[in-house]
């Protein structure tokens, strides 16, 4: 039921908590200490509830829901959310079975799956696959960034991450972007001498060198992309973040020292 002030009195494995108007469950269980187990949510992109690890049982009157804790936000008073229940823990238990037969190979998963004393599962194992699915390297190119170089590809079984039609596109800039938010570390990057390889997508993009140091810092199509947004930011991207950072130490203490002399001449 709604009010009138913007705040919600609802109750989490029994524990009272008032949250604002849109809070999600997930943050409303985590303010009251209560963990709510996500592999797919990261506090850089919006939830997206794929990996169904976070489901929840939601109580409205005598009606009963599954719902994901990470993006279900709480919109009304009244409500009983129960993260641990036995249908939860059966529910949440099958999930992660289907998890760990995808990533079998997964160390991360593994772990994961065993801290919810999910460490087998008769299911039909994929060897090799590290991907969970989790969505956030698409999101985080395409919300973030903002080039969409990657979907996903196929359905069911065969459901994977790719760049259009597995071939190497000028869209993915080699910004590194995926390889920070992927949980199970399964994109791999690396700086060769004159280019930044993107294991997963097949991107070889040509490394920014810095002017001062000539090492080797970003890439030219992330500079391209920068400068299309702004083109200010060109001089600033012609050293590497080393010698930005010396020639600011440089600028200051020289500010200093002609502070001090004005003081003393005065």
């Amino acid at each position: 039921m709604e009010n009138q002030s913007g705040v919600h009195q609802v109750t989490i494995d029994g524990k009272p908590v008032s949250v604002e108007n849109g809070t999600t469950i997930l943050e409303a269980a985590r303010r009251l200490g209560i963990e709510i187990p996500t592999l797919c949510r990261h506090p850089a992109l919006e939830p997206y509830g794929v990996c169904r690890v976070c489901i929840v049982e939601l109580k409205r009157g005598q009606r009963t829901r599954v719902v994901t804790a990470c993006n279900f936000p709480i919109q009304e008073d009244g409500l009983a959310i129960h993260t641990n229940s036995e249908g939860i823990v059966r529910d949440r238990r099958t999930v992660l079975e289907l998890l760990l037969a995808r990533c079998f190979s997964s160390p991360v998963v593994r772990e994961f799956a065993a801290r919810f004393g999910v460490t087998d599962t008769d299911l039909t194992k994929t060897e090799g696959e590290h991907c969970t699915l989790c969505g956030r390297c698409v999101n985080v190119c395409r919300d973030l960034i903002g080039q969409a170089a990657i979907g996903f590809e196929s359905r069911g079984a065969e459901r994977t991450t790719a760049v259009p039609f597995r071939k190497p596109t000028d869209r993915c800039i080699g910004c590194g972007a995926c390889v920070h938010v992927c949980p199970t570390h399964c994109i791999k990057m690396e700086d060769l001498p004159q280019d930044r390889m993107v294991d997963r997508w097949m991107t070889m993009a040509p490394i920014l060198k810095c002017k001062a140091c000539g090492n080797g810092f970003g890439t030219v199509s992330e500079l391209e992309l920068l400068r299309n947004r702004n083109p200010l930011v060109k001089s600033y991207f012609e050293k590497c973040p080393d010698c930005r950072a010396k020639d600011l130490g440089r600028s200051l203490m020289g500010k200093t020292h002609a502070g001090t002399e004005a003081l003393v001449a005065g």
